[in-house]
């Protein structure tokens, strides 16, 4: 099996709800991207951080981290009851993302606020409006933040004021000349005014592209669920087609020798116990004289093994077994089809064993079958030669196997100084006037066959080569 043939198999999801593990898995990543925020200007710069404080807000960040993976398993009782806890946990991170910029360098830090970018985003697993409510609340606390980090951000927005002092009381001031993490860097007012509202327009920008992204991904997941429906529907017709073939066909694991499927007449026919054959091994349920060139075409590549014995119910059955390989969901299928030959061997070898020769020749006059004696008899001859050339005679158009409308006719040849009395036998094809001609060659003596030349038709000598 080429790789390219192979189907991938993806599996399905089977959380309780997606969305908890999606929430999870992002502020597992916000974590990272803070820590990689306060570490860098840190190092580089020796940015004044509160490591105190700084450390209660990544435990209260990696609390929300435990509480998702802990409900991640949980059926939710109410969706709406849900989706309220979620976003109330989801406001929560948020809310500690702002402390921990707050006592991490602040406005002295703006790489931070990139890292606001990954909740907003992340909240579209939420719903469709939850994108903006973040970068909503996420803007209003980064600015009331700020506000209480340089108070000459009042004068453009009075209103903060007052919530500018109550969360510097709360939070703590981090205007304190030891705290400034560039001692001698004074930036103007409109430095951070800028800043703010760069802030500002990418979180809401985060928010649109939150959105359309959603959109995208709603339809790619759409069409997933059809292709898993469409293949769902064809792996059943696939397993109805198998179980309905009009032959003995099983269906195996060509790894594995395993019954993936069995039609009805392979389990009427070859098996007759209750044990139900689909999971076991193949060559266990069917009891074969000489298994050995099955499991060949199994494990190699198609093939036909003409004659094959099966023990089955006290008897010996002759089989014929092809095998054809597919690949079905990344995986390497055999579809073994057994042919049931017995009666076909029987009088082949009833045939061979004959003690006279008998050819089998067509409208056409073209030889189809010959038995053992047969091929002894005619060195050459083999299905497809012209039955003319094995007793030539002084006139090449005759038809001498044709027995016309009698249906029956005999005569006398000498073949290689003996003599063989032919007798030739039409056999009527069903809806057709063409017709199927059994030549059969008995040998006799020949002075009973100078006896009987009278009555029984005209003697034709052929010294065979």
């Amino acid at each position: 099996m080429n790789e390219p043939d192979s189907t991938q198999l993806v599996p399905v999801l089977v959380w309780h709800d997606p969305r908890v593990h999606l929430l999870d898995d992002t502020w597992l990543l916000t974590i990272f991207a803070v820590l990689l925020a306060i570490a860098l200007p840190w190092f580089v710069s020796g940015l004044h951080i509160d490591f105190a404080a700084t450390a209660a807000g990544l435990l209260a960040l990696a609390a929300v981290h435990v509480v998702l993976a802990a409900i991640s398993g949980v059926r939710p009782s109410s969706q709406s009851r849900g989706m309220l806890g979620l976003s109330s946990l989801h406001a929560l991170g948020v809310a500690a993302m702002v402390f921990i910029w707050h006592h991490a360098g602040g406005l002295q830090n703006p790489l931070f606020l990139a890292v606001f970018a990954l909740p907003v985003i992340g909240s579209i697993f939420l719903s469709r409006w939850q994108p903006y409510l973040m970068a909503t609340l996420a803007s209003l606390l980064v600015l009331l933040a700020a506000s209480s980090e340089a108070p000459e951000l009042r004068w453009y927005a009075p209103w903060l004021g007052t919530a500018g002092d109550w969360l510097e009381t709360l939070l703590g001031s981090a205007r304190a000349g030891a705290s400034l993490p560039f001692a001698a860097f004074y930036a103007p007012s409109q430095y951070f005014v800028v800043l703010l509202e760069v802030f500002v327009v990418v979180m809401f920008a985060c928010a649109v592209a939150a959105e359309y992204l959603a959109n995208v991904f709603d339809t790619l997941a759409a069409q997933m669920w059809t292709a898993r429906a469409e293949a769902a529907r064809s792996e059943e017709l696939w397993a109805t087609l198998v179980e309905q073939l009009p032959v003995a066909a099983f269906l195996l694991d060509a790894g594995t020798h395993e019954v993936v499927g069995a039609s009805a007449i392979a389990l009427k026919k070859f098996l007759t116990g209750a044990e139900p054959v689909v999971g076991r091994d193949f060559f266990e349920a069917i009891q074969f004289s000489y298994p050995e060139p099955i499991e060949r075409l199994v494990d190699g590549a198609d093939g036909v093994e003409p004659l094959c014995m099966v023990r089955f119910g006290g008897r010996l059955l002759a089989t014929e077994i092809r095998v054809q390989h597919l690949a079905q969901h990344g995986r390497r299928f055999a579809l073994l089809v057994i042919n049931d030959t017995t009666e076909d061997f029987c009088v082949k070898a009833a045939l061979d064993v004959a003690e006279y020769a008998t050819v089998v020749a067509d409208a056409q006059g073209r030889v189809v079958a010959l038995n053992r004696p047969a091929r002894a008899l005619f060195g050459g001859a083999s299905p497809g030669t012209e039955v003319s050339s094995l007793l030539p005679q002084g006139n090449p158009g005759a038809r001498w196997w044709d027995p016309g409308l009698s249906g029956r006719h005999k005569t006398h040849v000498t073949i290689m100084r003996r003599m063989y009395q032919v007798t030739t036998t039409a056999v009527a094809l069903p809806g057709e006037d063409a017709r199927l001609y059994v030549i059969a060659f008995l040998p006799m003596a020949r002075v009973a066959a100078e006896d009987q030349s009278a009555t029984t038709g005209s003697n034709t000598v052929v010294q065979w080569p």
